[in-house]
């Protein structure tokens, strides 16, 4: 090739190695022209590409053609913030799309069976400002998995558009790929949904959890911290979490002949079944904020909480802690933005996964342990329908954990030790993405092995029976995990900045819930006039211009979400039906306008839907707002300015 398509790929790959270096080192020691040729025709923009052993051009006609009608058939998605597309091609297609649509485009990725085209398409056009900002995302599919790609699919919100995601086919030669295409689509659906199930459809659990946390923060602060328990935690170089799933139980006998060599965290539905066999955890972990969570404890004898760590998170309930009354309590505080408003540091921040299992994962990995065995992991039925371990205090097949019967409902994935697949639900599969995901980015090369023998796969894993990996480790006996509680000073200057940040949050919060509630009045106002105009037909008189106003302001009011202090104090209680409308909201947003009556009526539409949004979001901060004033009048006064009422008490029809 010529010295400027060299030059021009030098610079893409510098870029690339700043964002994918892996994929930009594969393409450094490729060995070109092996399964393609490139043919360039009089126009330098007509380069088709020739698979030499399926001996078929990339591009049936002339590509430039091609390329030119492609950007015709995406001139209705002008608008949309995303794009996805498996395969490259020459490349020439993604730099057309991105001049022409360098406004509205945040992020193209761009999926590519074959490395050798991707370093084709790199030598015709230039990219590098956009692979170095993020805005193209090249991957090779060959490397792809959920935990590496999802976390490119989340960084700027890419899943509030989920309704209206499409995975483009780029042209009829990648239908060779169907396989890769169809894994791909399902790497990319799970991830979207992931995110949009772990945002909830009701806000209530939030609530519950700020006024557990509220509740909490007195106790919190006199015991151990997470950074204290993260220091001292590792009494061997081996953690093993013991689940309670189903294959849990045929595990016991190996667990309680080497307890005495491994540091054992235990989900807290598994510690009664352990208590039962004998079997003392180091570690305890409860994240839970249910208050029948704290059966694992009441049905357990008190004696067996003797020299037992209690890691609990801020949210729990109150029975829960009340329950525990021997062995020693610490307390983190789960990532949430009311935790961290706080500024608790030193007690947070663990739990950022849906499973107590999850959060002993977290622990584990900020603890540096160099291996990290699963048993009891199941996530998925067992072959005869069993949700739990024999002995789990709620059965072994819990109620709310069903089987579908209908055979195209069922959630499968792929099975223990890679043969077939299992059944499992939205709630485990959530556990399972969690898991995949912290794996993948664990920062430091933690051996992770998957001993339950059962159950699903969990990717990043090794398989490996538990017995197996139990006579390779070193019989070294570990010693009591000793943790060293604040002290008085450090408990009086915990309680003075907490209750400063009380009266913070509810300055703060009263003073937005007033701004968006005078909006939305307001609101409410134009669209009773629109309605009055409709009725006496003279939508001629519309004022746009008052319209445009308040648009904006509805924009200001969206920009508080990127405030640092909003998304702390309210993100939490509103993100579950606030994130649901937005999924809606963006069907607009993408839908394109060619004439001023389009422009109209898509501003009508954007107005009546903000008009609930905004009614939903003055709603959920009034409800944040009392629950911390309910909550921390357990243990401070609360000043009278606060004891306002809302000003919104129905909807305005």
């Amino acid at each position: 090739m010529s010295q400027s398509l060299n030059s021009r790929f030098d610079k893409n790959l510098k870029a690339l190695f700043k964002v994918n270096p892996l994929l930009a080192a594969q393409l450094q020691i490729l060995e070109p022209n092996k399964k393609y040729e490139v043919y360039i025709g009089q126009d330098p923009l007509n380069i088709n590409i020739y698979d030499k052993e399926n001996k078929t051009a990339l591009y049936a006609k002339e590509p430039l053609v091609q390329t030119l009608e492609k950007m015709k058939e995406f001139e209705p998605f002008k608008l949309y913030p995303f794009f996805y597309f498996f395969g490259f091609g020459n490349g020439i297609f993604y730099r057309l799309l991105l001049n022409e649509n360098s406004k509205t485009i945040k992020k193209l990725f761009i999926f590519e069976p074959e490395l050798e085209i991707i370093y084709i398409a790199l030598n015709f056009a230039d990219f590098s400002a956009e692979i170095a900002a993020g805005k193209l995302l090249i991957f090779w599919t060959g490397t792809i998995s959920f935990g590496e790609l999802d976390s490119y699919l989340a960084s700027e919100g890419q899943w509030i558009y989920s309704r209206i995601y499409n995975l483009h086919l780029y042209n009829s030669y990648y239908g060779r790929y169907d396989k890769e295409c169809l894994n791909l689509n399902s790497i990319i659906t799970r991830s979207l949904g992931h995110h949009v199930i772990s945002v909830g459809n009701d806000s209530t659990d939030a609530l519950i959890g700020l006024e557990h946390h509220l509740q909490n923060l007195p106790e919190m602060i006199t015991t151990p911290s997470m950074k204290e328990l993260i220091s001292k935690v590792k009494n061997t170089n081996t953690a093993v979490i013991v689940s309670t799933g189903p294959s849990l139980y045929k595990q016991l006998p190996l667990l309680k002949q080497y307890a005495p060599y491994l540091t054992i965290f235990c989900v807290d539905a598994s510690f009664p079944i352990l208590t039962k066999h004998g079997i003392k955890p180091d570690i305890v972990v409860t994240l839970e904020r249910v208050e029948p969570t704290a059966d694992f404890y009441k049905k357990t004898p008190k004696s067996a909480q003797k020299n037992i760590i209690f890691a609990l998170t801020s949210i729990v309930h109150q029975e829960t802690k009340n329950s525990i009354t021997q062995g020693i309590k610490t307390y983190s505080m789960r990532p949430f933005g009311y935790t961290r408003f706080f500024d608790l540091k030193e007690y947070g921040y663990a739990g950022i996964g849906m499973s107590a299992a999850n959060m002993a994962y977290e622990l584990i990995v900020h603890s540096k342990f160099e291996k990290c065995i699963f048993i009891g992991q199941d996530l998925a039925f067992s072959p005869d329908g069993k949700t739990h371990s024999k002995d789990a205090i709620f059965g072994e097949n819990e109620s709310q954990y069903k089987k579908s019967d209908n055979a195209l409902e069922k959630i499968l994935v792929p099975a223990y030790g890679g043969k077939g697949f299992v059944e499992t639900n939205n709630v485990w599969k959530m556990f399972l993405n969690f898991f995949e995901k912290d794996i993948t980015e664990t920062p430091y090369p933690l051996e992770v092995i998957n001993a339950t023998e059962g159950g699903a796969r969990i990717e990043g894993t090794k398989e490996i029976p538990f017995q197996e990996v139990l006579e390779s480790l070193p019989k070294v006996k570990k010693s009591l995990i000793q943790l060293t509680p604040p002290t008085k000073a450090e408990i009086a200057a915990n309680k003075k900045q907490m209750e400063a940040k009380v009266k913070e949050f509810l300055d703060y919060g009263y003073k937005k819930k007033k701004m968006v509630e005078k909006l939305f009045l307001r609101v409410v106002k134009m669209t009773e006039e629109l309605e009055r105009l409709n009725r006496e037909n003279k939508l001629e008189k519309i004022n746009f211009t008052k319209m445009d106003k308040l648009l904006e302001e509805i924009d200001d009011v969206k920009n508080f979400f990127l405030e640092d202090a909003f998304i702390k104090v309210f993100i939490d209680a509103v993100q579950s039906y606030i994130v649901h409308q937005e999924l809606e909201f963006a069907k607009i947003v993408v839908r394109p306008v060619h004439t001023l009556i389009e422009k109209q009526v898509k501003q009508i539409d954007w107005l009546y839907a903000h008009k609930y949004w905004l009614f939903s979001l003055a709603g959920g901060m009034d409800a944040a707002l009392e629950t911390a004033k309910r909550a921390a009048k357990t243990w401070m006064n609360i000043p009278k300015k606060y004891d306002t009422t809302n000003t919104i008490t129905k909807e305005t029809k």
